[in-house]
């Protein structure tokens, strides 16, 4: 038995270089919602905050979906925070034939749903 035959057979984690692009990804997207894009709600606001919806209620409807609003950058936080851990948690590499070694999908395409 040669020292070849005991050492385990590992692959790289694909499933982790997956959840680095899905942080990057979400990183990407929060970074627009905080510079320059601002709230996603701001371009249906701020129209109508400025003359756009001329009534009673305007002001509170436009106060309240605001107001629904206001977790939209936190989630991303979380959102990173999230991936982050579980990236954290995956090893480089795993044995032979895990699901998240050369098992695990590396291009992602609509199924057909018919």
């Amino acid at each position: 038995m040669t020292p070849e035959d005991t050492e385990e057979k590992t692959e790289p984690n694909l499933f982790r270089g997956t959840l680095q692009s899905a942080k990057t990804t979400v990183t990407n997207c929060g970074n627009n919602v905080y510079s320059g894009y601002g709230s996603p709600l701001d371009a249906i606001a701020n129209p109508l905050a400025n003359g756009g919806w001329v009534c009673t209620e305007a002001d509170s409807w436009i106060a309240e979906l605001k107001e629904q609003c206001t977790g939209i950058p936190e989630a991303f936080d979380d959102a990173v925070s999230t991936i982050q851990a579980r990236i954290g948690s995956e090893p480089d590499r795993v044995p032979e034939n895990d699901w998240r070694g050369n098992n695990w999908p590396r291009q992602w395409r609509m199924q057909s749903m018919y």
